[in-house]
């Protein structure tokens, strides 16, 4: 029984918006797919406040577009605006990098190799997914090291 610890709260603000955003992220929610918070909190399990609230921030981040009292559907993307998000994302990656290389331990190296050696076999693979997911796992090791919350907080704000 001392081995279980506490388990952290998450708000529902913050399930709604993860789940929106992942469901955009892959397409499952296409662009220029209609939002309807109503619709959106039944499938989620969830009253139409937290579903609010996710799609306003989906909104900051220019995942989603809304005009009161008229429609709010997932944002077309614009060639111009994703080429300054992958340079916003680069240039942070970059500064982790110069960063967190001088703070990182052999745990942190032994992290990063293993998931290079996921993202070469899912490459031989032809996995697209499993690449991206272990690219993303090997830039993480570097971000939390660099300690710098400001870049890993835009990292994550556009990396979608």
């Amino acid at each position: 029984m001392d081995a279980l610890r506490p388990v952290g709260r998450t708000l529902l603000r913050d399930r709604a918006y993860e789940a929106l955003r992942e469901a955009i992220v892959r397409g499952d929610l296409a662009p220029g797919a209609s939002l309807k918070d109503a619709d959106l909190a039944e499938r989620l399990g969830l009253s139409r406040a937290p579903v609010r609230e996710a799609l306003a921030r989906l909104g900051d981040e220019g995942l989603v577009e809304s005009k009161p009292q008229s429609y709010t559907r997932v944002t077309r993307p614009v060639s111009r605006v994703v080429r300054d998000a992958a340079s916003v994302v680069r240039v942070m990656h970059e500064l982790a990098a110069r960063t967190g290389v001088p703070l990182l331990g052999p745990e942190g190296i032994r992290t990063m190799r293993a998931a290079n050696e996921r993202f070469a076999a899912a490459v031989r693979a032809s996995d697209v997914e499993a690449a991206l997911t272990a690219d993303d796992e090997l830039h993480q090791v570097l971000v939390v090291a660099s300690g710098n919350h400001a870049a890993a907080a835009t990292i994550a704000r556009y990396t979608p």
